[in-house]
């Protein structure tokens, strides 16, 4: 190229004469681009190696086959269900006609991207690397299926009726008979979350990262049925579940309740633990005089924690399967509340048709769980009128009178 069209490409004449000077040095292109872009050039650089991105010799589609068709345990590691259950999931949402193969695209790898990315928490770019396409492409369909998730909610996650029966834990088991009207147990979890630097504040908890405030009531099988995302991490525990309540769809059948820890008010519906005495597991299990009672107040508490640890578990679950939701990814704040909400009806879907799988299987001590404390010294008895709060400490009198007597 000599100087005259390197003139008629560049109306800068400085960058002209570089080019004219360097166009047989390819030792000097890394300085060339870099002036370039120094002069607002990007349009330029980026065509500079006008050349196809996507050049792996096998493609996405190619990957989603070999996994499905190969080892079991291959479907653990990318989509973090057994391929039965892959393939059960991509035809409930066929059935339901919320998902369709497209011209370059099929069910299969449409899934795949939006399973392997919130089972891993990578990025779009890795995604559109790992699937050989384009950003704009993953990132349509990744959208795509998860809002074909989300229209299993009311399927998947759904309170219990008034006529639910006893929890067959319960039942089969005379150390909880006097809990046979609890239905579940409720708590939260902060999940890491990116927001607008303008927002922090808001979303800081007391463990200093940024975070929503997840609350859920869960089944003591480790099954969600309710869930609410979105608010910030700052919000406090009692603040979550009352909007849960008045505007949120929450309902707690009639005579029935949950189990709550001492973040909540103890009311008829949503009963604590004793404030003062010992609650965790592991302060009744450590020695055998740890595991002797020492009160009716004792003996209540381990037996209410017994039972309440089911949600602790079922987030431990969650947390171990889809790691998008132990790290902060950079997606708009109303697709990580999402990508949460359809972590937990994947998890429901999973429970429901298969039973257990290598993640229900796992220890308890094998998650990582929020916990703040039994007694951090907070007085809720405001937070509730004073009939709620007089039938729960009369509700939990009676059940404590009982343990103490069937032991």
């Amino acid at each position: 190229m000599d100087n005259s069209i390197n003139h008629s490409v560049f109306t800068s004449s400085t960058l002209a004469d570089v080019m004219t000077m360097l166009d047989d040095d390819d030792d000097f292109w890394d300085e060339v681009l870099l002036v370039l872009l120094e002069e607002g050039y990007e349009e330029f650089n980026s065509s500079l190696y006008k050349r196809a991105c996507r050049t792996r010799p096998f493609s996405g589609q190619q990957l989603v086959q070999d996994i499905l068709f190969g080892h079991p345990d291959r479907g653990y590691q990318h989509f973090r269900m057994t391929n039965i259950m892959f393939e059960a999931l991509r035809d409930d949402l066929i059935r339901r006609g919320l998902i369709q193969s497209t011209k370059n695209i099929n069910v299969d790898k449409q899934l795949a991207i939006f399973l392997h990315g919130i089972g891993h928490g990578v990025t779009n770019r890795i995604l559109a690397e790992t699937f050989q396409h384009s950003g704009e492409t993953i990132s349509r369909h990744f959208n795509n299926v998860l809002r074909a998730v989300m229209h299993l909610k009311d399927e998947y996650l759904c309170t219990p009726s008034n006529n639910v029966g006893v929890h067959p834990r319960i039942r089969d088991s005379s150390n909880f008979h006097p809990f046979k009207n609890a239905i579940g147990s409720v708590d939260r979890t902060h999940l890491p979350v990116v927001v607008r630097t303008s927002k922090q504040p808001r979303y800081r908890n007391r463990k200093g990262f940024t975070s929503q405030n997840m609350m859920a009531a869960c089944s003591f099988d480790h099954q969600f049925l309710f869930v609410c995302t979105g608010w910030e991490g700052s919000a406090a525990d009692m603040r979550i579940l009352r909007w849960c309540l008045e505007s949120g769809g929450f309902t707690v059948p009639d005579g029935k309740f949950y189990l709550v820890d001492s973040g909540y008010a103890n009311t008829d519906k949503f009963l604590a633990p004793y404030r003062g005495e010992r609650y965790h597991l592991s302060q009744f299990d450590s020695t055998s005089n740890a595991r002797r009672h020492r009160s009716p107040r004792d003996l209540y508490n381990h037996r209410h924690a017994q039972l309440r640890n089911a949600v602790e578990k079922a987030f431990g679950i969650l947390k171990k399967r889809f790691k998008v939701l132990r790290q902060a990814t950079p997606y708009p704040y109303k697709v990580q509340c999402r990508i949460a909400m359809a972590c937990c009806i994947i998890h429901n879907f999973i429970r429901r048709h298969q039973g257990n799988d290598k993640y229900f299987n796992m220890q308890m001590d094998e998650f990582s769980v929020d916990d703040d404390g039994i007694d951090d010294g907070i007085d809720l008895t405001h937070v509730v009128g004073p009939d709620e709060s007089r039938r729960g400490d009369t509700l939990r009198s009676a059940i404590t009178e009982q343990l103490w007597n069937n032991r």
